[in-house]
């Protein structure tokens, strides 16, 4: 049986990005750009104001202070979006606003709180050095100069750039495009109680929003009951996608169908079954060359499945250059039992005690106990050639990412790279 590294390199040998397309500017959030870019011009266009203030000559205000003001003459008034029209000379200032052009002449702001006056006359009461408060031309970006080059993740601050060298359109790796069908007669949709031995599908859900977090496009399809025709009806649907998802059914039970009604539909199975706990039934293959991960049913088998090997396909196809979970050390906070001849991916929570990182087990480790993932800030790499894993003892785990914004543990990570 493959070990749980062996099975990630074969899946990621199997993923290749997927083609270019152009589209709309808040459309590409998330996206991998595809093109280089480069400035069309200088930004800022033109010197301007950092705040409001008063444009002057520096050397008029050399000696200003509170005890001996300097007293300007003011030409006009320039709010943002409006050039100056006046010359600035000896003895003489512009109102300026803060993001509005600086007037001929000028070379320095003196903030509107350091004076006094209003109307046609300023005081000042302070020096200014040359250059003060200006915003000068081209202080962000130089025509031609490179905004960002192809392969970048785009960020809510990309989109603000890509905005300001107007680009409405831009051409970005496409989403993969990814159908889960879920299988099994004891589940229901999340609008129907369940009722008897019925189960919520839970797992398509969580699927759904996993593949929304890496920039995937998600189709959560019918829920396939366990019969070999219904499973082949969306699995056909799902010919459409470029990736392929399944939930049950690829285990060895009477009603486990789903591997059998791949291998019917063509399947090139590259591996069935991994050495992990849990997610040990996995398979893995290619239709017509699509990506065909067949998880577990267990909710928890399946999101661990998906993080460790889905979702490495999908930033891959994506165009994303790096693929797997964050990886941190710890130390473990108590003994942690882990199966033998098996790498176990043990849920923990992880918390600060002086310079180190514990990590403790969010509880039961059950397959069907979603909230031990829920609760968990990341997965526990437990060797397979190891069964105990002792208080103290150090161990790498991978961060689901829900420990963003502590200051310490965002350090740790840093040093961890």
């Amino acid at each position: 049986m493959l070990s749980a590294d062996q099975a990630l390199r074969i899946v990621l040998e199997s993923a290749a990005p997927l083609g270019v397309e152009r589209v709309g500017l808040l459309d590409a959030l998330g996206c991998v750009l595809a093109e280089d870019m480069h400035s069309p011009r200088d930004i800022p266009g033109f010197a301007n104001s950092a705040m409001d203030g008063f444009a002057l000559r520096a050397t008029d205000v050399a000696s200003a202070s509170e005890a001996n003001p300097v007293r300007l003459k003011v030409l006009e008034t320039v709010p943002a979006g409006r050039m100056p029209t006046r010359h600035i000379g000896p003895g003489e200032a512009v109102r300026t606003m803060t993001g509005a052009p600086i007037a001929d002449g000028a070379d320095a702001i003196v903030p509107v709180e350091r004076t006094r006056g209003s109307g046609t006359t300023v005081v000042i009461l302070v020096p200014i050095e040359p250059g003060a408060s200006i915003r000068p031309r081209g202080e962000d970006l130089r025509e031609g100069e490179s905004v960002m080059s192809a392969g970048k993740l785009l960020s809510a601050a990309d989109i603000g750039m890509l905005a300001s060298v107007n680009r409405p359109m831009i051409d970005v790796y496409r989403r993969p495009r990814v159908a889960i069908i879920a299988t099994g007669d004891e589940l229901v949709d999340v609008d129907q109680p369940p009722s008897g031995a019925q189960v919520v599908n839970s797992s398509g859900y969580a699927l759904a929003a996993a593949i929304r977090d890496c920039a995937g496009e998600p189709a959560l399809l019918r829920i396939a009951r366990d019969d070999p025709r219904v499973i082949r009806e969306r699995l056909e649907e799902a010919a459409a996608f470029d990736v392929v998802l399944t939930t049950g059914g690829v285990s060895v039970g009477q009603f486990d169908h789903v591997g059998q009604v791949l291998d019917d539909l063509g399947m090139r199975t590259l591996f069935h079954g991994v050495a992990q706990r849990p997610g040990r039934p996995l398979k893995f293959g290619t239709i017509g060359g699509r990506p065909v991960f067949g998880l577990p049913g267990n909710p928890v088998s399946t999101l661990v499945c998906f993080y460790l090997y889905a979702r490495p396909a999908l930033l891959k196809m994506s165009g994303r250059c790096a693929y797997g979970l964050a990886r941190i050390d710890v130390r473990c906070a108590v003994d942690i039992k882990i199966a033998a001849n098996l790498t176990e991916f043990v849920r923990v929570t992880l918390e600060r005690r002086d310079d180190a990182i514990y990590a403790t087990p969010t509880g039961s480790q059950g397959s069907g106990i979603l909230s031990s993932v829920a609760r968990a800030h990341g997965l526990l790499i437990g060797p397979a050639h190891e069964t105990m894993l002792n208080a103290g003892a150090r161990a790498t785990v991978l961060l689901l990412g829900q420990m963003e914004g502590d200051a310490f543990f965002e350090e740790r990570l840093r040093q961890s790279h």
